[in-house]
């Protein structure tokens, strides 16, 4: 065989390969066929579910949801949840091991590890409870939140964003009321543990320069996610910041 037919075989079966893994992540629903449904939000999963359990899930997501004008319950949006590892596996890719995922742009549909629907916790990769405020439902409307700022701005855009404002952004949507600004500004000047992402694996420094544009500043969404001053210049102005 020749190095040209060979390679033209190569090309073929990679874009075949890549034809349907997209088709895959557009289309999940056969590998979760149990589903409960709450206004515009749905929950699938590989394991039955406890309906009642999983509509207070999606209730508790959509009521953090709404603090976003990129939010509306006119469009459905669906969260998959990977119970099984190997599920994990195909639709994580490269994240594997995250606590959640939005494909943007190759799908609009986000997916979550393994979950307790019951208790409202996702489970970490050691199988215990994620603890703390970040509940079942913050991590649906966080990863959903992903997905409208992707598709509020485009991929372009998206992907330049700073890690600060992606990360920022969907954390002060998904934390609500439950963030107190001046708490994690004092965390933040005292330069405690909790305010270093690295360290922590918390959002608390990038919610805090997303609440003081938006909340002390009075920026727009649309402001903060197609103009984003640099992390340090916010961050600057939050020390500089009266009490």
């Amino acid at each position: 065989m020749g190095a040209k037919p060979f390679l033209l075989r190569i090309v073929l079966a990679a874009a075949v390969f890549f034809a349907g893994y997209a088709a895959l992540l557009e289309f999940p629903q056969p590998l979760f066929p149990f589903s409960v449904r709450a206004n515009s939000l749905v929950l699938r999963s590989d394991r039955v579910l406890p309906e009642g359990a999983g509509k207070h899930v999606l209730e508790l997501a959509e009521i953090r949801l709404e603090r976003s004008p990129l939010y509306s319950r006119g469009r459905t949006h669906e969260t998959f949840i990977c119970n099984e590892r190997w599920r994990q596996i195909i639709f994580f890719n490269k994240d594997y091991g995250a606590g959640g995922v939005a494909q943007y742009p190759a799908t609009a549909h986000v997916f979550l590890r393994e979950a307790r629907i019951e208790d409202d916790r996702l489970l970490s990769p050691r199988g215990l409870p994620v603890m703390g405020e970040r509940t079942l439902d913050y991590f649906v409307a966080h990863e959903i939140t992903h997905q409208l700022t992707g598709e509020a701005i485009g991929p372009l855009l998206y992907y330049r964003l700073p890690r600060w404002v992606r990360e920022g952004y969907a954390d002060y949507v998904s934390l609500g009321n439950s963030f107190d600004y001046s708490v994690a500004k004092g965390a933040f000047l005292a330069g405690a543990r909790e305010m270093d992402f690295k360290k922590s694996g918390l959002y608390w420094r990038f919610h805090l320069m997303v609440a003081y544009l938006l909340d002390r500043q009075h920026w727009s969404v649309e402001q903060l996610l197609t103009h984003p001053p640099s992390q340090a210049t916010v961050e600057s102005a939050v020390r500089q910041e009266n009490p």
